[in-house]
């Protein structure tokens, strides 16, 4: 695509796939895993908003469809573009640009780069292989939507597999027997009617990325009921993310006490897949947890199946993460 001026050979390297324009004189990308940045690209404002006019009119919009100062747009190759203007954006407009990696990420790439190694990949194929609920969670920059698309290559290829989102960012290249589906103006106030509607398509798998809110409640609903679901969310650790889904069940049942609400969560998901952004860049799978129901106290039981310590680099399998496997 040539539309995007003076981000153009940022765009076509291969080696970036997220650009950031916050100013006109504050432009970073990460390249290779290191940020770089750039104060020089644009002259002033009104470069970056010829350039927002051209991506816009990319998608056939116009500069009145941003709403409220926001935008969020995926352009025919499938790069996600988020726009902010005034009067949200104080700076001025500004540009977050999400590439899809050209390369398919596969386990092979995910230990090579260490994010885990091999029995923690024997584990994720066998949650998935299995049809197991698994809800995988992480930090921002941890590589979520990468690790759902190698997950979704480990689901039984004879299985139907049926994506939701509220923008496509999924890559379901590798694979037959699926169908993508996005909400149709990229609101996640739609992605729980969106749910409903992909649980009446056949699916043996539906793959929810990512988690936003109430609609937590029916997929996990629909994971109670015999559905096998991936489901992804933004969480600082595995308990984090499950109590953010009790949270965004809580705020769609409003009249549902929370003790339901928990059993209702800790009932549904069978297990937990946690990946991490470190303080040094390095992106890994530094948990993986069974749930075990809930205790009397209210609390989730979790079993720890892989880990990862960061004092040492290295990965460790408990005794049930082996048992698993074998």
């Amino acid at each position: 695509m040539k539309t995007f001026g003076k981000l153009q050979k940022l765009y076509e390297n291969k080696d970036v796939n997220e650009i950031i324009v916050d100013r006109f004189d504050d432009v970073y990308w990460e390249e290779k895993g290191k940020i770089k940045e750039a104060s020089d690209l644009f002259k002033d404002d009104g470069e970056i908003r010829n350039l927002i006019d051209a991506l816009l009119a990319s998608v056939n919009r116009k500069a009145d469809s941003i709403n409220n100062g926001f935008a969020d747009l995926r352009l025919e190759d499938g790069t996600r573009v988020a726009i902010t203007t005034e009067p949200i954006s104080i700076n001025g407009p500004s540009l977050v640009i999400r590439k899809i990696p050209e390369h398919i990420v596969s386990f092979d790439n995910l230990r090579d780069w260490k994010v885990l190694n091999e029995e923690g990949q024997k584990i994720c194929e066998s949650l998935m292989k299995s049809g197991k609920n698994v809800l995988l969670a992480g930090n921002a920059g941890s590589g979520k939507t990468t690790m759902a698309n190698v997950l979704i290559d480990a689901i039984d290829p004879e299985w139907r597999v049926v994506t939701v989102e509220k923008v496509a960012e999924l890559n379901t290249n590798n694979r037959k027997r699926t169908l993508r589906l996005e909400t149709p103006t990229a609101c996640h106030t739609e992605l729980n009617d969106l749910i409903k509607k992909a649980s009446l398509l056949r699916a043996d798998t539906l793959v929810i990325n990512e988690f936003l809110g109430p609609e937590v409640f029916e997929a996990i609903k629909l994971m109670r009921e015999g559905y096998s679901v991936l489901g992804t969310i933004m969480a600082e650790g595995i308990s984090d993310a499950l109590k953010k889904c009790e949270l965004f069940c809580l705020m769609g049942q409003l009249g549902i006490g929370i003790n339901e609400i928990k059993y209702h969560v800790y009932s549904g998901i069978d297990a937990v897949i946690f990946q991490e952004r470190l303080e040094s860049g390095k992106r890994v799978v530094s948990h993986i947890a069974k749930v075990d129901g809930i205790s009397d106290r209210g609390e989730p039981l979790l079993t720890t199946l892989f880990s990862y310590d960061e004092a040492s680099d290295e990965f460790h399998t408990t005794a049930e993460g082996k048992k698993l496997i074998s």
